[in-house]
C-alpha cells in the first residue's frame, strides 16, 4: 500500500537512502515504545540525528512515515507465513496439520524476534496495533489481512464443518495470545518478582504454542 500522502523519491542520493533508514528505525523504536500518538516528530529526528524537515522530505509526514515503519517489514513475515502454509503436508493426521496450521502463522514471529532489537521493535509494535481502535493504527490491518483471511480459508478446508464466525475466532485469539509473548510489557517481571521475564521470547513462544493449541483444538471440538 501507498499511503495517499506518501513520498517516493527517483533516484535517491546515498544520503536520502541513509537518512530515510536511519528515520525507519527510530520511529520503529519510538512508536513500540511509547505509542505512534505520544511521539513527536522532533523526537523521531533527534534519535534519527537527522533534520526535522527530512521527515516531510523523505516521507509525506509522521503519519506517511509510520505506514512505511509497518510496510517494511510486513512482506517479510507474509512470505514466510505463506511458504511454511504451502509446506504442509497433506497425507498427516487432522491433529498434526492444525499444529501445522498455527506454527505457519506464529513461527515467523518467533524466528525474526531472534534477530535484534530491529525486530522486537516492531513486534512490540505490532502487538499494540491488535488491540487498537485508533483509526490510523486499525488502518495498517490490510498489510496483514490477505495472509490471514487465507489462513481462515485452510482452516475451513481442514475443518469442513466449522462455522466461518467460529474459524475467524480461533484466528484472533491465537494472534492475541502470541502477540503477548512479543509486547515486552514487563507485567511478568512485576508478577515474579524479576524471576521470570517478559523479554525472554523463546520460553514464551513455546508455552504459548503449548497453549493455543489446546486452546483452538477445545473451540473446534465444542462445535
Amino acid at each position: 500500500m501507498t499511503h495517499p500522502n506518501g513520498r517516493q523519491i527517483a533516484n535517491p542520493s546515498q544520503r536520502q537512502i541513509a537518512n530515510r533508514e536511519a528515520l525507519l528505525n527510530a520511529a520503529e523504536a519510538l512508536f513500540a515504545s511509547y505509542g505512534y500518538h505520544a511521539v513527536p516528530v522532533r523526537d523521531i529526528t533527534g534519535l534519527a540525528k537527522v533534520r526535522v524537515a527530512e521527515v516531510n522530505d523523505l516521507f509525506g509526514g509522521k503519519e506517511a512515515l509510520f505506514y512505511e515503519v509497518i510496510k517494511r517489514r510486513a512482506p517479510i513475515i507474509n512470505s514466510m507465513r505463506q511458504n511454511n502454509l504451502n509446506a504442509i503436508r497433506p497425507n498427516t493426521s487432522t491433529d498434526e496439520r492444525l499444529s501445522a496450521w498455527i506454527q505457519a502463522f506464529l513461527d515467523p514471529l518467533h524466528e525474526k524476534s531472534q534477530e535484534g532489537d530491529g525486530w522486537r521493535n516492531y513486534l512490540r509494535l505490532v502487538a499494540q496495533l491488535i488491540s487498537s481502535r485508533s483509526p490510523i493504527l486499525v488502518s495498517i490491518a490490510e498489510f496483514y489481512n490477505p495472509i490471514a483471511i487465507q489462513f481462515v480459508g485452510e482452516l475451513l478446508k481442514l475443518y469442513p464443518a466449522l462455522p466461518q464466525a467460529t474459524a475467524l475466532r480461533v484466528h484472533q485469539f491465537m494472534v492475541a495470545t502470541c502477540f503477548s509473548v512479543f509486547a515486552d510489557n514487563y507485567r511478568v517481571n512485576t508478577l515474579s518478582q524479576g524471576q521470570v521475564t517478559s523479554s525472554d521470547f523463546s520460553a514464551s513462544y513455546n508455552q504459548a504454542l503449548i497453549f493455543i493449541n489446546a486452546g483452538a483444538r477445545a473451540i473446534i471440538a465444542g462445535v
